[in-house]
């Protein structure tokens, strides 16, 4: 199970029943998380983000399917995305008209910029997604486990796996934090320079993720305590931008990320799966080449969609907070050697994230979709800092 080989054949494993080992509960329906990472636990054991405890409920569509890439209900899936997946007349900005990135982004909650990440550049990311996903197949190689937005299997989250919680302990994720293509629309779009890195993840599809993900709103924040309840944070202008990367072209069959235009203000329910009108699950960013950045107002509704081809669908992120806007999200978990290789911007909004000087990031490199098992790796790096240091150390996260 060692080595990039791993991925040649990865996914499409029909022993893993539709949405999963686990037995998720029918009476769980509502996607709309208010609480966001304060969430409580699921009613079951499941590998997801705190923020994402509300989508258990699973993909009814594909209950009975197999997970082969021939099975009839997948094959008719396919050729329905064939014709018809897709944002009709999608945009792809150019990097160099931040002004209209900014425009869309404001418009519908999300914009795709084009040719973001130049080709060494893709290159090298590419090969450091991998490296991480190999990790998380190392002790889930059937990709039951799962994790991420609901924890659905054949799917995983490179935050949520690692034993970190962000990936800002790897050079490459860094390098995407200042890019001469996104932070000129990155600053249009927040209408100042002093916005904040919050963290880094991103999700991964896997060959074979025959489920939808549920629509959702990611929440990093608590709501306003507004005693009149006339203000919520829908109100307010983005709180936090995520900026995606597919490193690979993102097409009608490979698990492209689906977006709800003008979303990102609204206060209706999100429906469930089973409510909602066909065109939203057709909603996707695609086709869109291989590294194009795909910037996104967190509150928008969006999910991800089957991956039905035969290809590893990454899309590394990294998480930006408004000048005005600060969340529990943000934790330090960059170390100080990958920080003093940054931009003197770079540097400057990374500053929340980054360790002292010879702190060890805990639970940085160890990547695992068991929740149980990062727990205990870190635990480990814990005891061995003794209790007052790991008492210091978990007070200033």
């Amino acid at each position: 199970m060692k080595g990039l080989d791993i991925l040649k054949d990865a996914g499409w494993n029909a022993s893993v029943p539709p949405n999963g080992y686990i037995n998720r509960p029918e009476s769980i329906k509502n996607n709309d998380n208010p609480a966001g990472l304060s969430s409580a636990d699921a009613e079951i054991e499941i590998e997801t983000t705190p923020e994402h405890m509300n989508l258990v409920s699973g993909d009814p569509a594909c209950s009975e399917w197999t997970r082969a890439y021939d099975d009839p209900g997948v094959v008719a899936l396919r050729e329905r995305l064939r014709e018809h997946n897709g944002i009709k007349g999608l945009e792809l900005v150019s990097p160099d008209n931040p002004k209209r990135a900014a425009e869309l982004f404001h418009r519908d909650g999300f914009v795709a910029i084009r040719d973001a990440l130049d080709r060494d550049q893709l290159t090298r990311m590419r090969n450091a997604a991998n490296k991480a996903i190999v990790q998380l197949m190392e002790d889930d190689p059937d990709c039951s486990a799962g994790g991420g937005a609901g924890g659905l299997p054949h799917r995983y989250s490179f935050g949520g796996g690692s034993a970190s919680r962000h990936m800002l302990h790897v050079d490459e994720w860094c390098e995407l934090i200042d890019l001469p293509t996104t932070t000129p629309a990155v600053t249009e779009i927040f209408g100042s320079a002093d916005y904040v890195v919050g963290g880094a993840g991103g999700d991964i599809a896997m060959p074979g993720a025959i489920e939808y993900q549920g629509l959702h709103s990611d929440n990093m924040w608590s709501e306003l305590p507004d005693p009149y309840g006339n203000v919520c944070m829908r109100d307010l202008p983005v709180p936090v931008l995520t900026i995606n990367f597919p490193m690979i072209d993102l097409t009608f069959e490979n698990g492209p990320i689906r977006q709800i235009p003008g979303t990102q203000r609204s206060r209706a329910p999100i429906p469930n799966l089973a409510e909602e009108p066909e065109w939203m699950k057709l909603s996707t960013v695609c086709p869109a080449p291989a590294g194009t950045a795909v910037l996104r107002d967190i509150r928008a509704w969006h999910a991800g969609t089957p991956n039905l081809s035969r290809d590893v669908r990454a899309m590394p992120n990294v998480e930006y907070y408004a000048p005005w806007f600060r969340s529990e999200g943000i934790m330090r978990c960059m170390p100080y050697e990958q920080w003093e290789k940054l931009s003197p911007h770079a540097q400057r909004i990374s500053r929340y994230v980054v360790c002292d000087k010879g702190e060890k990031v805990i639970g940085a490199g160890f990547m695992d979709p068991r929740r149980k098992k990062r727990e205990a790796y870190k635990q480990k790096q814990l005891d061995e800092l003794g209790e007052k240091a790991a008492r210091e150390y978990l007070a200033r996260l």
